[in-house]
This record gives C-alpha cells, structure tokens and sequence, in this order.
C-alpha cells in the first residue's frame, strides 16, 4: 500500500515540474541557446548535438548516486531516493536509445536463495518506480545478484547496510 502511494506521489511530484520546450524552427538555423548561459554556448539540433533537455538531465545524473539502498529485509524504495529515480527517469526520457539495467543486492544474511528473491524483488521496486513515471518496461532490464556482489564485506550494520541495495546502470 505505501509502495502505491510513493508512487503516485511521485507522479504528481514529476508531473508538477514538467515544462515544455519549443523545437527550433527552421528559420532559427538549427541552434538552440541554452537559457543558463551566457549565449556564448549553444548546442546545435541536427545529428549527434545533445539538447539544453539532454545536458540537464546529464547534470542531475551526476548529482546523484547510481544506487538505492533498502532497510533490512524490505524492497520498499525510501522517499530519500525519489531524486535518483527522478533523475535516471529524466535522463531516459531524454536519450530514447539508452536502458537501464537495475542490478538487485542484498547482504550475506539469509539463504542463497532467499537473497535471490529479495534482490530481484528490489530490482523490480526500482522498475515499476521507473515505469510510474512513464519509462517503458521494454527499456529496463532487471537482474539480482543476491549476496554475491557485496560492495562491503565487514561484517557489521555499516557494511551489512551498504550491500542492501539496486545498482542502476546505464545501458548505451
């Protein structure tokens, strides 16, 4: 039920800061100005130029860290992490050819195949997150590794806590 309702709050969240961006037409001799510039910067339109929308969404990728951490024993994505969500689900939206690969982790605690489970159910939190907000499923891949990709192996909270995660990677 609260998964519903984060999603659905980020929808509304999204849908609140969308703004629409005029196409050049063809008289403008195909560059658009970045508006946070000072016009001595501009990105043309045809072949392999980003958009101003593109170059954005490339700035908030990097403002955010590529994975989602997880309490322990849970799959519910934390509020904290709606701006990677967010970002990654620009970022899509904006390089159409990209995917994403959600890789699902958990800490060495419970069977192997219980990891299995809970690390796909993790990676599949992300998924349909990332579909709320419009991506298509056809670009989204997911996977778990369970407990075999640690990214720490002291065997404390602290390192149990960073393992508990869903890596989002990039697919170009």
């Amino acid at each position: 039920m609260s998964f519903r309702i984060l999603c659905a709050i980020a929808i509304l969240a999204l849908a609140g800061c969308a703004t629409r961006q005029e196409a050049p037409s063809a008289n403008s001799g195909g560059v658009v100005q970045d508006a946070t510039s000072s016009g001595s910067e501009s990105t043309s339109v045809n072949g392999s130029s980003v958009s101003a929308a593109a170059m954005q969404a490339e700035e908030q990728m990097k403002a955010v860290e590529p994975s989602i951490y997880f309490d322990y024993d849970k799959f519910v994505i934390k509020d904290s992490y709606q701006r990677t969500v967010s970002a990654f689900a620009e970022y899509l939206r904006t390089h159409p050819e990209s995917r994403v690969r959600i890789e699902g982790n958990c800490d060495e605690r419970g069977t192997i195949e219980y990891n299995l489970a809970l690390g796909q159910k993790r990676a599949e939190a992300v998924s349909a997150a990332l579909q709320v907000v419009g991506i298509s499923s056809d670009r989204i891949e997911t996977i778990s590794n369970g407990e075999e990709m640690p990214r720490n192996k002291m065997k404390s909270e602290a390192g149990y806590s960073a393992n508990r995660r869903a890596d989002l990677i990039l697919i170009f």
